[in-house]
């Protein structure tokens, strides 16, 4: 009885497991520094700017295990290098993440 209870537990458990979002393999090919879109100089000196190391953006083209080429911008510290392997993410919107 006990036996059946927990087997009955276990498959209504089994549809209740969060959705995970498919990996995909693949390998970086290059990496560049992305540019952000020139935006208009305010030279005026009203405008103050701390002195700190701006944030860079990376363009990362990797090319997946199907043979595929794709390009994702990583805002994250960390840097990749070409011949690295790497697994990325699709969200929901069908976004590429490393």
């Amino acid at each position: 009885m006990v036996r059946a209870l927990l087997v009955a537990a276990l498959v209504a458990l089994a549809g209740c497991q969060p959705k995970v979002p498919p990996l995909l393999g693949g390998t970086v090919v290059d990496v560049a520094e992305a540019h952000a879109p020139d935006e208009e100089q305010d030279d005026s000196g009203r405008h103050y700017e701390p002195p700190m190391v701006p944030e860079v953006a990376w363009k990362v083209d990797v090319r997946l295990d199907d043979g595929s080429t794709v390009s994702v911008i990583h805002n994250g510290a960390r840097r990749f290098a070409p011949g690295e392997r790497v697994r990325m993410i699709v969200d929901s919107d069908g976004a590429l993440l490393l």
